[in-house]
């Protein structure tokens, strides 16, 4: 049996296509794109899904042999798989922001978490962080991703126009809106711990405001975090909801 370029590169197509998109999905996806999965796991991941995709997925067309086209092709996949991933890179990062916050307001930005694979933020953000991808893998944020790069493929291997990434740049305003929103308690609580020490300060000068407010001030935060850790779990759903949508937008149609 004598096989030719052009079989070849079409046999080759039908796992490369997947591949290549599920390679950027996982270099910017939440959960696929954890530091704390190993490259090698990652990699052997990526391979399976594609070789699950290439059994399953309609007819591909040939992955081209020009190396010049072949190496941009590849690079243009990758670039149409990390947006993917990005869309719910969200979620996470929304959450993450209200920690962040949340430890400016409470003066616990010094703190941080001691271990190799920390992402290096504040403990309020690895927290919120840890608790916003929990909530993104139980809302099933893994499975719409995954879904999404096999519904990328049902009109071939064409990637939808530039254009729909002004879905993904919409997505800005409502992280910074939900980040906002999940730490408003918190802000609130910790204003006016600030508003009612420095008062005190003016009418008993000898306080010493560090002893006093800087613990109040952090006692009074986590007090006030406590009731909001529910939220997370709904927010990270409607966020995760939203996402998804941005996410259909961005898919190749007809």
């Amino acid at each position: 049996m004598v096989l030719d370029e052009q079989t070849v590169m079409l046999w080759l197509g039908r796992f490369l296509w997947p591949f290549l998109r599920i390679t950027g999905l996982f270099l910017a996806a939440p959960f696929y794109g954890s530091s704390l999965i190993p490259n090698m796991v990652k990699a052997m991941l990526a391979a399976g899904l594609a070789l699950a995709l290439a059994l399953w997925l309609p007819e591909l067309p040939p992955y081209p042999a020009d190396p010049l086209s072949a190496i941009f092709t590849g690079f243009e996949q990758i670039a149409y798989g990390a947006a993917l991933g990005m869309t719910m890179q969200i979620v996470t990062a929304a959450i993450s922001g209200a920690g962040e916050i949340m430890g400016q307001a409470m003066g616990l930005s010094f703190a941080e978490m001691q271990f190799r694979d920390a992402p290096g933020g504040s403990v309020m953000a690895d927290l919120m962080l840890w608790a916003g991808l929990l909530g993104f893998m139980a809302a099933g944020g893994p499975l719409w991703l995954f879904a999404a790069v096999a519904r990328s493929f049902a009109h071939g291997a064409g990637i939808a126009p530039i254009s729909s990434l002004a879905s993904l740049a919409g997505l800005g305003a409502t992280l910074l809106s939900a980040a906002v929103l999940l730490a408003l308690p918190v802000l609130m609580v910790t204003l006016c711990v600030n508003l009612i020490v420095g008062l005190t300060t003016v009418f008993a000068p000898s306080l010493n405001l560090l002893s006093v407010g800087f613990p109040l001030l952090i006692l009074a935060g986590l007090w006030m975090f406590l009731p909001t850790i529910p939220a997370i779990g709904h927010v990270a759903l409607h966020l995760t909801g939203q996402c998804a949508q941005a996410l259909g937008a961005m898919l190749p149609h007809g």
